[in-house]
């Protein structure tokens, strides 16, 4: 991000890796340079990887947020998050007791006091966020059903003792690069038939921004352009549904 000042407000950027492998390889969560300058509140910025400052590089003044690493700010943390990973990677809800966890999570009702409640959970029984906003990207039971691949309820029961796994079959690989962009991100997606596409993006409130492919695609890869220029920043997901199975990815546009 460069020459502008951009807000970032209950995002969760986790889990990005640089894929360039050298001293100058930074900031693979929020990166600023060129007089770029990132704030907010109540984000998450954690388990990203890079050779050097992995998660935070240039200025970066958020308050009430958990960074790896540290942050100096009001209200900012440091803890592990405590993320319940769903069968899908990336979708990072937070570990609380009252949906069945062991713990809480630090980043539990610990956002700015101030900011206005968030219409969403960021638990994985979808029990709507109340008194202090937790930090963090907050789900929405619109979005969740824009994504099937998602299956909160499958994640929450046990498996008995000696009982077969399935393996999960329904998923198809897809991706993004870069990510973040501004405005264009290109989404490459793996078929191992041909087979009618649809592929969508909505935005965190399971609004439909976008439809990228509505048609019969050959077996192979596809990459397919998503342009943001009309739209603000923030994180988008796209869903692609195809051959039968269905998957779902995160794109986080900044301007």
């Amino acid at each position: 991000m460069a020459n502008c000042t951009a807000e970032f407000n209950n995002n969760t950027i986790a889990r990005n890796r640089s894929t360039v492998n050298s001293s100058s390889a930074h900031g693979a969560g929020i990166s600023t340079y060129s007089n770029g300058v990132a704030g907010g509140r109540n984000n998450i910025v954690y388990s990203n990887v890079a050779t050097t400052s992995p998660n935070l590089y240039g200025t970066v003044a958020m308050v009430y947020s958990c960074v790896e690493g540290g942050l100096t700010g009001t209200g900012n943390i440091s803890s592990d998050p405590l993320f319940i990973n769903l069968p899908t990677a990336g979708y990072c809800f937070l570990s609380q007791i009252a949906a069945g966890q062991a713990s809480n999570s630090p980043c539990v009702n610990a956002g700015d006091p101030a900011s206005q409640m968030i219409p969403g959970s960021t638990r994985t029984d979808m029990v709507l966020d109340n008194g202090i906003v937790d930090m963090g990207f907050h789900w929405v039971q619109s979005l969740l059903d824009c994504a099937p691949d998602l299956d909160l309820r499958d994640s929450l029961i046990p498996i008995q003792s000696g009982a077969p796994t399935q393996p999960q079959s329904h998923c198809l690989n897809i991706s993004n690069c870069p990510n973040p962009f501004n405005p264009v991100t290109t989404i490459e997606l793996r078929l191992e038939h041909a087979s009618l596409v649809n592929l969508t993006v909505c935005d965190i409130t399971g609004r439909v921004v976008a439809k990228l492919c509505q048609r019969a695609l050959e077996a192979g890869i596809h990459k397919i352009e998503f342009d943001g220029a009309n739209l603000p920043s923030g994180t988008y997901v796209y869903h692609v549904e195809a051959d039968g199975k269905a998957s779902s990815g995160k794109a986080v546009l900044l301007k």
